[in-house]
């Protein structure tokens, strides 16, 4: 489903809205994009866990990410990384059965606990997937405890347009939104942990915006900013949130960002 918020001009923002969450799942869908012949990932991790294994890692929550026992990633993906660089998508060999394992980096050999997800997955040839490295607590689920899997069909957005989409990666029990500062208006509404809310069609406008992210229960308080927000026409992006939701600063603060879908 896709949202759309069209600006009348000369007057006043005339803003239309439709919300919504998908329910997270082991397999969500959201967004369609062209692909040849491979399945296609994307890993974000926003493991807030400074120590997520039991074993109590040298490296914290840097990992290595393998499908079907073949290491994809050069370099260890660290808190709040992109793999690989957005807008770029890895692609691996297809199937029905495909195995994704994301395993603590850790010079010398693994301790038990290092391994933080072993899952199998459907991977249709042409299909592209994003997976989202969360804590398992204090909000776990019994589907995805420690993954945010989505499978998504990633359309490009009308030229003037852009299309974006919120998820809520930081563990807590709030619902919360996006409010756009050019627009005077919330973009992206309620929204909890792990879960995500549909996609926008925003028109491109010639400055850039501050993106505030806030609490539906205390609006007028900003929990974090992504500023000098400068979409392109027909572009698509996810907007997300990551860290703790009572640190302002430090390695684990509150942050919201974005990458480029494509």
């Amino acid at each position: 489903m896709i949202n759309k918020i069209k600006i009348a001009l000369p007057a006043l923002f005339l803003i239309l809205m439709l919300a919504g969450c998908f329910k997270r799942d082991d397999a969500t869908n959201i967004q369609v994009s062209v692909a040849t012949g491979m399945a296609y990932l994307k890993f974000v991790n926003v493991y807030t866990a400074l120590n997520p294994s039991g074993a109590s890692p040298a490296t914290g929550p840097s990992v290595n990410i393998y499908v079907n026992n073949n290491k994809i990633n050069a370099t260890a993906v660290s808190y709040a990384g992109l793999f690989p660089s957005a807008p770029a998508y890895a692609g691996v060999t297809p199937g029905l059965a495909t195995n994704v394992k994301v395993v603590l980096n850790r010079v010398g050999p693994q301790l038990p606990g290092d391994t933080i997800i072993n899952k199998n997955y459907d991977l249709p040839v042409n299909s592209y997937s994003s997976i989202f490295l969360v804590d398992s607590l204090p909000y776990a689920t019994p589907l995805n405890p420690n993954v945010l899997f989505i499978s998504e069909n990633i359309s490009n957005a009308p030229i003037g347009y852009f299309r974006a989409r919120f998820i809520n990666m930081i563990p807590s029990t709030d619902t919360l939104e996006v409010f756009s500062k050019v627009l005077q208006t919330v973009i992206f509404s309620g929204t909890l942990y792990k879960n995500g809310s549909n996609q926008v069609e925003l028109p491109v406008m010639a400055k850039s915006d501050t993106l505030q992210l806030r609490k539906v229960s205390a609006p007028l308080t900003v929990l974090a900013e992504l500023r000098a927000f400068v979409p392109t026409s027909a572009r698509v992006y996810t907007v997300y949130c990551n860290g703790l939701i009572t640190s302002s600063s430090g390695s684990r603060a509150r942050t919201l960002t974005s990458f480029t879908n494509r």
